[in-house]
């Protein structure tokens, strides 16, 4: 269904305006992310922007162990 209105549709567009920033795919930051982090597993994924910079939010578990990093996608 499409996304018309309310917190998915803010999500959506945020996620778009990282992504059009962009230089550089999702798939490579979770690959820089993993690598950085062995023994890790990506559970997520997110695009974002921080100080008008695109970078993917990495989501990565190991275990009980929980944790989110920002990789860059300059």
């Amino acid at each position: 269904e499409p996304i018309t209105e309310g917190e998915d549709l803010a999500a959506a567009q945020s996620q778009s305006a990282a992504m059009a920033k962009a230089k550089r795919y999702l798939r490579a930051a979770l690959e820089q992310a993993l690598r950085a982090n062995p023994g890790f597993r990506a559970v997520s994924v997110v695009p974002s922007l921080k100080d008008d910079r695109p970078v993917a939010e990495v989501t990565l578990a190991k275990g009980e162990e929980v944790k989110t990093i920002s990789a860059p996608l300059q």
